[in-house]
């Protein structure tokens, strides 16, 4: 009759119905908090408090400041020259002196302001870029953390139920030994099976507490006040997503080639040389008379001709080009390496939900059954038992890999990151 009883608990706990993919009791393993923390909700809140976002932001605003310096011209130059005093005879003192007033200009000529102000317009698409970029590598984490956190919950369901089922059958098999009917070696192979259980959920719940950690930690929350909803862990059936614009990495090279030719340019018009205007008033004081004066000077590249310049911007911008040609490659392999990543967890947490596991769990039944009765020996239900466990955490692996892959989708094609808390 012990036996029976605990057998009947086995059956009772491997029995449950398939949908135990769909729900798993996360509240008793996370602490309740008034409200459910989803991955949208979670990534709202990483993106108000990650440092990275803010040092991103920051970064832009100096490119914005770096725009409105370039698009300036040259100040303009006042000048005062005092000549022919404290010499000697007539030049002794000041009544001789001569003083000059005078105000000149640069002019920059070969368009040099607008290549220096394309240039930092480019630097500020880039800026754009490198924010797109943080917030979607920020999003991806957060999902990432996420799906870590729920597929570690959900594993700690499993050894939980795991180690009951190894207590139910070690009390069964020591009931048979007691009865003379299993062999003494039986009761040992049900204990090493309870503790490698045991050993299990404590592996478990170290690593959910380590998920809920790193979650905690990119959201801004405690780990204890974490309750994570858990529902669309199991929604495998979302369109993959699509590109509605210009992936953010593509953007971001395509800034650098754009901002690489405005700095050739602005190379180019430096070997051109400027003009500066000046004009000024003197004073004769000996003669007590005025006198207005103006002038051009232009330097004379005779030596720098900025050769050097033009030929280091000329080189980063065949290498902006090829990072960008090498981006566009790099980017569609790894996007369809997301995409197989996806259909093939998509498929194999289907083909799990759907036969393996319901096969499973009545080949668990059935060994059960048949050992109460002594038409299997213990081995065999050990083996269905193990198949059955495997079944299940190779369903949470696949869900998670799917989101995992959903997530490094949307890191890739999205332009930049739209939450809705």
């Amino acid at each position: 009759m012990r036996l029976h009883h605990a057998v009947a608990l086995a059956i009772s706990i491997v029995g449950a119905p398939a949908a135990w993919a769909q729900t798993t009791p996360a509240a008793t393993y996370l602490p309740q908090t008034p409200t459910s923390l989803t991955p949208d909700t979670a990534i709202a809140l990483a993106l108000q408090h990650a440092p990275r976002g803010l040092a991103a932001r920051a970064r832009l605003d100096a490119a914005g400041g770096a725009v409105d310096q370039a698009d300036t011209s040259p100040n303009p130059e006042i000048g005062f020259e005092l000549e022919n005093f404290s010499g000697s005879g007539p030049y002794r003192d000041f009544r001789s002196s001569e003083r000059t007033y005078s105000l000149s200009q640069t002019i920059e000529l070969g368009g040099k302001r607008a290549g220096r102000t394309d240039a930092a317009r480019a630097a500020r698409d880039g800026a754009v870029a490198d924010l797109a970029l943080a917030r979607l590598d920020l999003a991806r984490d957060v999902r990432l953390a996420f799906s870590e956190a729920v597929a570690a919950s959900r594993q700690v369901a499993l050894t939980q139920d795991g180690l009951r089922l190894a207590v139910a059958v070690q009390d069964g098999i020591k009931a048979r030994v007691e009865a003379g009917r299993e062999a003494p070696i039986q009761a040992s192979r049900a204990d090493i099976t309870r503790r490698q259980a045991q050993l299990a959920l404590d592996q478990a719940n170290r690593r959910l507490t380590i998920a809920r950690q790193t979650l905690a930690g990119l959201t801004g929350l405690s780990a204890a006040s974490l309750t994570l909803s858990e529902d669309w862990f199991t929604r495998i059936d979302a369109e993959d997503p699509a590109t509605i614009g210009e992936a953010a990495d593509l953007r971001r090279r395509q800034a650098d080639v754009a901002r690489g030719r405005a700095e050739l340019s602005v190379e180019r018009a430096k070997s051109i040389p400027d003009v500066t205007l000046s004009a000024g008033f003197r004073q004769f004081r000996a003669e007590g008379e005025n006198a207005f004066l103006m002038g051009v000077s232009v330097p004379i590249p005779l030596f720098d001709s900025n050769r050097g310049a033009i030929a280091k911007a000329r080189a980063d911008l065949v290498a902006a080009e090829a990072d960008l040609a090498a981006e566009r490659i790099d980017l569609d392999r790894r996007i369809h390496a997301a995409h197989a990543n996806l259909a093939a967890a998509r498929e194999t947490a289907r083909t799990l939900q759907d036969s393996i596991i319901p096969t499973a769990e009545q080949a668990f039944g059935l060994a059960s059954e048949g050992y109460a009765q002594g038409k299997f020996a213990y081995l065999e239900v050990l083996e269905a038992q193990r198949t059955l466990v495997d079944a299940r955490t190779d369903l949470i692996n696949a869900l998670q890999g799917f989101h995992d892959a959903r997530a490094e989708l949307d890191r890739l094609t999205a332009p930049d990151i739209e939450v809705s808390p």
